[in-house]
């Protein structure tokens, strides 16, 4: 039987430029055991979600860049060591990469590689992936890469864990 545990919150990075012909293109990252996917990571007591963000793409890719728009928010249920919980991965735009992207080796990632939207969204490796990528690329191909305010409020909120463990909005 397994035990249910508390919520974890995430955050995922949608991290695209634009090619020579003007195209919109995205990293995927593949870890040792799965198929393509977008980086993603916990967030750390204390931090916002930009923090997060920044940190995680840094760990899994070695690129730093300008966390945009807020683009989707996927709950999803996981199991690890025998204990099944729900996940909240709250998806963002981040542009201005900057750095060559590498696989982050300590956290299991084998593969990074630029795709052409289109691409990416069909070689990512489940639907949660192929949706954020979809709403991305219809939030990039209006040209309003600070949307999305509808669903965070206001662009400048990130969210963050209190002392108390606690979900909480704060400024970033």
């Amino acid at each position: 039987m397994h035990k249910q545990s508390p919520l974890c919150y995430a955050v995922g990075a949608v991290i695209y430029r634009c090619d020579a012909r003007g195209l919109i293109e995205v990293l995927l990252i593949k870890k040792q055991f799965g198929g393509w996917s977008l980086p993603k990571g916990g967030i750390k007591a204390g931090e916002t979600d930009g923090e997060a963000l920044l940190r995680e793409v840094a760990e899994e890719t070695a690129l730093t860049g300008t966390v945009g728009a807020f683009v989707h928010a996927a709950l999803y249920t996981i199991t690890k060591r025998r204990r099944t919980r729900l996940k909240n991965v709250r998806y963002y735009l981040l542009h201005d990469a900057r750095g060559t992207p590498s696989p982050g080796k300590q956290e299991g990632i084998r593969k990074v590689r630029w795709f052409e939207l289109r691409r990416a969204i069909q070689r990512a490796h489940n639907d949660r992936v192929r949706t954020v990528l979809e709403r991305a690329g219809v939030a990039l191909s209006r040209g309003d890469a600070t949307l999305m305010e509808r669903f965070a409020g206001d662009s400048s909120l990130g969210q963050s864990f209190d002392e108390t463990g606690e979900y909480t909005y704060v400024r970033f």
